[in-house]
C-alpha cells in the first residue's frame, strides 16, 4: 500500500469513529428539542461565507473557532479576525451580528483561540394587527456567545475542541437575562496529496468532520446538534483554485429539511509574494431552499479584507440580502 493511501486511511478511520461516537447522541433526541439560537448556524468570516459555508476542511484561521476547531492546529502564530454581518429585510438593515476571535500558537503544543459573537435586534414591535398596525410595545434582544478553543496538528492530521457559553438579554419594559451552556464542538481535519509549491511540500487535498453544540441549551430550549463533513482540493497552476464541498445534518425536529449541501470555489491571484486577490462563489442547497453567495478578498502582508454577499434565506430573518465584511490579520 502506498504512503498516500496509508495517510488517507489513517485519516478516514478517526473520522468514522467520530461519526459513530456522536450518532447515539444525535438519535437520542426527542420531540422536546427545539431549534434554539439559530444564529449559531450563521458561521463567521466573509471568506467562508463567500464559499457558501463550505469551510469544514479548510478552516485554518481564527474563524476555525466556529467552523472546525481542528483547524487551529494549522493557524498562523498569531491570528485575529473581526467580522460584521448586516441582515436586510426588504432593503432595510434590521439585524446585525458581530464576531471577533484571537488565536495564538503554543509551539508544538498546538494553539488556543478565544472568540465572542454578538447577535442583536433592536426596536422590534411586539404585535401587529391584520392591517400591519402596531398594537403593542417594542422590545430588543441581544445574544452573546463566548468560546474557548484548542487545536493541535499531529503530522497531517488535526484535532480540536471548543467549549462555549451563551448569554441572552431580552428587554420589554425591563431587561431579562439568562445564560446557558453553549455546548462542545469536536473536530477532526486531515491533509494529503502533497506537491512541491513555493519551495516546500504542501497538501492539496483536505478533509474534515466536526460535531457541534453537543449538550448545548439555553433556558427551556435545547440547541440542536449539527454534524458537518467537508472536503476540499487546491489546484496549483501559478495561481491557486480551491474547490470545497460540505454536507450538514442538523438533528432537530422541524418540518423544514435539516440536511443541506454546500459548495464553493475560490480563485486566488498571487500578484506579488506578499499580495493576493481572491474571487469567490458558493451555493447552499437543501430540500426547501437554495442560497447563492459571492465575494472577494485582498491580502497584503498578512492583513486581509474580505467581503461576501448572500442572496436567499438565512436562519434568522428569512428571505433577504445579507452582507458580510471581515478584517483579519495573521503572521
Amino acid at each position: 500500500m502506498s504512503i498516500t493511501k496509508q495517510r488517507l486511511l489513517c485519516g478516514v478511520i478517526p473520522a468514522l469513529l467520530l461519526i459513530l461516537a456522536v450518532s447515539p447522541v444525535c438519535f437520542a433526541q426527542d420531540g422536546s428539542y427545539v431549534n434554539a439560537e439559530p444564529h449559531l448556524r450563521l458561521g463567521a468570516g466573509a471568506r467562508s461565507i463567500g464559499l457558501g459555508g463550505a469551510f469544514t476542511a479548510i478552516a485554518e484561521d481564527a474563524t476555525a473557532t466556529v467552523w472546525n476547531p481542528a483547524g487551529l492546529g494549522s493557524t498562523a502564530d498569531l491570528s485575529l479576525n473581526f467580522s460584521t454581518q448586516q441582515i436586510s429585510d426588504q432593503g432595510m438593515l434590521g439585524q446585525s451580528r458581530n464576531f471577533i476571535a484571537l488565536t495564538k500558537t503554543l509551539g508544538s503544543y498546538g494553539a488556543i483561540g478565544l472568540a465572542a459573537t454578538n447577535f442583536g435586534v433592536d426596536d422590534i414591535p411586539m404585535h401587529t394587527d391584520a392591517d400591519g398596525v402596531e398594537d403593542g410595545g417594542r422590545f430588543s434582544r441581544s445574544v452573546n456567545a463566548y468560546s474557548l478553543s484548542y487545536g493541535v496538528a499531529i503530522g497531517d492530521y488535526n484535532i480540536g475542541l471548543t467549549g462555549r457559553m451563551l448569554a441572552d438579554s431580552f428587554g420589554i419594559d425591563s431587561v431579562e437575562n439568562q445564560s446557558g451552556f453553549g455546548g462542545v464542538d469536536i473536530g477532526f481535519m486531515g491533509h494529503a496529496l502533497h506537491i512541491d509549491a513555493n519551495e516546500e511540500q504542501v497538501p492539496t487535498f483536505h478533509y474534515g468532520i466536526v460535531a457541534k453544540h453537543l449538550g448545548a441549551s439555553l433556558g427551556e430550549g435545547t440547541v440542536p446538534m449539527v454534524v458537518d463533513v467537508g472536503v476540499a482540493y487546491d489546484l496549483y497552476m501559478g495561481n491557486v483554485v480551491t474547490f470545497s464541498a460540505d454536507i450538514e445534518q442538523e438533528f432537530v425536529n422541524l418540518d423544514e429539511s435539516a440536511f443541506s449541501m454546500r459548495a464553493g470555489v475560490e480563485y486566488t491571484i498571487v500578484t506579488y509574494k506578499s499580495t493576493e486577490f481572491a474571487l469567490r462563489a458558493g451555493v447552499r442547497a437543501s430540500r426547501d431552499v437554495q442560497d447563492l453567495f459571492g465575494g472577494f478578498g485582498v491580502n497584503i502582508a498578512g492583513l486581509q479584507v474580505d467581503y461576501a454577499i448572500q442572496d436567499g434565506v438565512n436562519p434568522i430573518q428569512g428571505v433577504g440580502i445579507t452582507h458580510y465584511l471581515s478584517l483579519s490579520y495573521g503572521y
